[in-house]
């Protein structure tokens, strides 16, 4: 990947990788040519990948793992599937990670990867048996919709810089965001290159959006709506003094306090005049 470390100009350098991308580019990449293996030359090979894929069946029964897992599977009959998701993970991830941390960056991952099968899930019960058969993969994998999400981040976190996309059509942030659009656009008109099923991709936009940034949309949310609840405790609790009844009785509140004359105290005076035999003194406190 080239990108620019200044808004308008730079030189090409291939980002350094993090230790979540790397955890996950070697995940994808053993997944991958394993599962090949294993369909191509093992009679039941077939049955482990699909131990491990996502369908709409084995998600409404309770198997929610598998909205992760199926992230980590590319197509075991297409070498290009499984370079073409290494290198749109690596293509702009090492900056998310380098800004976000590990934490933060895996949970983008693994959320928009749930929710991309997800919104195919949900498309699948609305649509019904009328929709287009597209609308009802029997199965689903990929991390297309991570891919999404990562480029949507991205270009909105550097909407004036440039990369360069594919190594070589320089584009800035802005660009890039509407070429992704147009992808998932081009998803609905070719559903069958799209194995996490063709909405899937638009749940990765929404989580680039929302998620993106720092801090991110759905964290500003937070942030101000807990704000709103402080304030209104706040004043709550100013106002609440105001209306307790000041004739209540209070119990094991300490007496009133009572002025005492300052100055020096006579030795002779304090026996002529010893103060009342009362716990309620407070002279020393003067």
């Amino acid at each position: 990947m080239s990108r620019f470390d200044r808004p308008d100009q730079g030189s090409f350098a291939l980002p350094r990788v993090g230790p979540a991308l790397k955890a996950v580019l070697i995940a994808i990449g053993v997944v991958g040519i394993v599962e090949s293996i294993l369909v191509a030359y093992v009679p039941n090979g077939p049955q482990y990948f699909a131990a491990l894929a996502c369908s709409k069946e084995q998600i409404l029964h309770g198997q929610i793992w598998r909205l992760f897992t199926a992230g980590l599977l590319t197509n075991p009959a297409s070498m290009g599937h499984l370079i073409f998701t290494l290198v749109g993970l690596y293509f702009l991830s090492p900056e998310l990670e380098k800004n976000w941390g590990t934490w933060r960056f895996i949970r983008f991952l693994l959320i928009s990867v749930a929710l991309g099968f997800l919104l195919s899930i949900a498309v699948d019960v609305i649509s019904g048996p009328a929709g287009p058969t597209f609308f009802h993969p029997p199965i689903m994998f990929g991390a297309g919709a991570a891919i999404t999400a990562v480029a949507i981040a991205w270009s909105e976190m550097h909407k004036t810089s440039q990369v360069q996309l594919f190594f070589f059509l320089p584009m800035t942030g802005r660009i890039l965001f509407w070429v992704t659009i147009g992808f998932c656009v081009l998803g609905l008109v070719y559903p069958t290159s799209v194995p996490e099923g063709a909405p899937a991709p638009f749940a990765g936009v929404l989580t680039g959006v929302l998620l993106g940034g720092t801090p991110s949309v759905m964290r500003t949310a937070w942030l101000h709506t807990k704000l709103v609840f402080l304030r209104r405790q706040g004043a709550a609790a100013n106002v609440r003094p105001l209306l307790r009844d000041p004739k209540a009785k209070r119990s094991g509140i300490a007496p009133p306090l009572r002025i005492v004359k300052g100055g020096i105290i006579e030795e002779d005076d304090d026996k002529k005049n010893p103060p009342p035999p009362t716990t309620k003194d407070k002279r020393y406190l003067n």
